[in-house]
């Protein structure tokens, strides 16, 4: 998720006023008509003849304020032939697009907004905590609105209040099941997987409207869902078998994890409200009511699972699904209808530019070191629990407020994130915390070996430390890998790209626990035998060094720079195009031959980027060659059928 804002700097007002009226033109509207055969000059590479003009203003110049006259001139010159000739193609031209949408129904609105806030944010350095936080809870409010924040923040705090429950399903595995430590981490792997296909419910709630909502309907549907799992955990002798416990864990994961799709969609589209700071600022409030709501749920969670029994936890913890589906209920959303041939045209349409968006350098590689720093070292968070049950003899009350620590000090986390680590560039910031995680796992040795005791430090004492620096350091990876994730949305499939960003990071922690699973097993760690264990943490700890030599994979520079410089609207105007074809047999080979052009420049830009900002690899350079190459001849191959 995002940073703290009311750390942020002040805003820039004549930035600010140039984003917010500067507005975007398609490539096709961009491009006039031209026929590749014409302009391609064999031999000598792309020329543009004299009829073509491309004219895309920087965004400091004061001309990128659109107006009706200029949008309409625009559109004049895309479908007639200039006469006059123009200067040569500029490859770099076609990149100069603004990084940032207009977005709002009223620009002059919009631009008293962000002058008012400037001018209240001249004066930030000298004011104190507390008006910094009021300046920039009034800048959210203005922005993103009252109502909207009231949802994103309700939501995130009943995620995080599922830690309420997870403590539960841990006894409940352990005392109820009669599961080995191996077993239980193995079936709450399981558990997980539908968090691991997060793009599918992207694409069908983007396509499929249920009762003619795209968002209110699926959040009502899963909410209940989830109320209806959660309650059948809490029936006396109803769920008695792992198989059992298992399928509903996974129905409740499932209504979990629709939710968390369609309201981080909704999050990631409002942060193009403020494109400066809209993104960390929305992650902050996420992150933020996520703690808050997890600090309530873990301070509860252990007299309650004491007291009440894992059933009688079950049975409260359906309160959070059901406050989302209330608050569902007064979800504001236009109603919309579709036809079954719009939701197949649709369903393939985001098809395709997932593929494309997923097959870009920046993002595959991105995507691939989040994967990698997940899943490459074993975690054992069920050994641990089992241990410490077994050996330290720690109560559920105690458990409970470690977990609660940890959550008060994941935000401590995102505020060290915000205050200190906010601009440091992303292969810096995750050297230092893959690093730091590296180091601080090695602390388990002391407690697994009982040598705190050696030295005069109590079990808990030991234990609430090690999780207060495990907890912040974890943070600071946590935070840039969100707003990283965030980046590399291009507009148009923000939600979906995003929900597969975010799958991979969570297939990346269940291929983790499954890994550490298959190690305990290995090394012969059960209920009761821990000797093995220590070794256990060394090899962890080694392998969590290994995603640094692979930071090569992470952009230099800003990766939203670089999304928005490829405009991934590019091969959506292909597609559309080539729907069109198909429904109204039109204006189809100009149009393709346009976006193939634009298309071709853009790869040639990608390749430049790579060799600029990445590691000269042999390997990497031929698979990034590859890759682009056939993913143009694949949008020239499938557009031409």
């Amino acid at each position: 998720m995002g940073t703290i804002g009311w750390n942020s700097a002040p805003l820039n007002t004549s930035a600010h006023s140039a984003m917010a009226t500067e507005s975007v033109v398609s490539p096709r509207k961009r491009l006039p008509r031209l026929n590749l055969e014409q302009h391609l000059v064999p031999g000598g590479g792309a020329v543009l003849e004299d009829d073509v003009a491309l004219s895309v203003l920087p965004p400091s110049s004061p001309s990128t304020a659109s107006t009706a006259s200029s949008s309409d001139s625009k559109k004049s010159a895309a479908k007639t032939k200039l006469k006059a000739p123009s200067p040569p193609f500029e490859q770099s031209c076609l990149h100069e697009r603004a990084t940032s949408r207009l977005v709002s129904k009223s620009g002059e609105a919009n631009d008293e907004r962000v002058s008012d806030v400037s001018d209240d944010s001249d004066g930030d350095a000298s004011l104190s905590r507390t008006q910094q936080l009021r300046n920039w809870l009034r800048r959210l409010n203005q922005t993103f609105g009252s109502s909207f924040l009231l949802l994103v923040g309700t939501v995130y705090a009943v995620q995080g209040f599922t830690s309420f429950s997870a403590l539960a399903v841990n006894y409940f595995f352990k005392d109820n099941l009669k599961l080995q430590p191996t077993e239980s981490q193995s079936l709450l792997t399981v558990m997980m997987v539908p968090w691991g296909v997060k793009p599918l419910y992207g694409i069908i709630s983007d396509s499929l409207p249920l009762f003619g909502y795209h968002r209110k309907s699926y959040m009502i549907l899963c909410s209940a869902l989830g109320a209806i799992a959660t309650l059948t955990l809490a029936v006396p002798d109803l769920i008695t078998t792992p198989l059992g416990a298992v399928l509903v864990l996974m129905l409740n994961s499932l209504s979990t994890a629709v939710i968390d799709v369609v309201i981080d969609a909704r999050v990631v589209e409002m942060s193009r409200l403020d494109p400066k700071y809209g993104a960390n600022d929305l992650q902050s409030v996420s992150w933020v009511s996520m703690s808050v709501g997890g600090v309530l749920g873990s301070f509860l969670s252990g007299p309650a699972t004491h007291n009440l029994g894992v059933r009688g936890v079950f049975c409260f913890a359906a309160v959070g699904p059901l406050t989302i589906l209330v608050f569902s209920m007064f979800m504001h959303e236009p109603k919309t209808t579709v036809s079954k041939r719009h939701f197949k045209s649709s369903a393939k349409r985001q098809l395709r530019q997932l593929k494309g968006a997923i097959c870009t350098p920046v993002i595959w590689m991105c995507a691939l070191w989040v994967f990698l720093s997940g899943a490459i070292s074993p975690g054992y968070s069920q050994v641990f629990f089992y241990f410490s049950t077994d050996v330290l003899k720690f109560t559920p009350e105690f458990l409970g407020t470690v977990s609660a620590f940890g959550f008060i000090f994941l935000m401590v986390g995102t505020m060290l994130y915000n205050a200190c680590f906010k601009d440091m560039s992303f292969r810096l910031i995750f050297f230092i915390a893959q690093l730091s995680l590296a180091v601080v796992s090695l602390l388990d040795i002391v407690l697994v070996t009982r040598a705190n005791l050696d030295v005069g430090i109590p079990d808990k004492a030991f234990v609430l430390g090690d999780a207060v620096i495990a907890d912040v350091i974890s943070r600071l990876k946590t935070m840039p890998v969100m707003v990283l994730c965030a980046k590399l949305c291009p507009k148009g499939i923000e939600g979906t790209l995003f929900a597969l960003l975010m799958s991979i990071s969570n297939f990346s922690r269940s291929v983790s626990e499954f890994w550490g699973a298959l190690v305990c097993a290995w090394l012969g760690i059960a209920k009761d035998q821990y000797d093995m264990l220590w070794l256990a943490i060394i090899f962890r700890s080694a392998l969590k060094v290994i995603p640094i030599f692979f930071l090569f994979l992470i952009p230099a520079t800003d990766p939203q720079e670089i999304v928005d410089e490829l405009d991934f609207s590019s091969p959506a105007h292909g597609d559309a195009s080539k729907d069109n074809f198909e429904d109204e047999e039109g204006e189809g080979d100009d149009e393709h031959s346009e976006i193939c052009l634009l298309l071709y420049y853009e790869v040639q830009q990608l390749d430049k980027w790579f060799v600029r900002d990445s590691y000269r690899s042999g390997f990497l350079q031929l698979l990034h060659r590859r890759t682009i190459w056939r993913w143009f001849l694949y949008y020239i191959s499938t557009s031409t059928v």
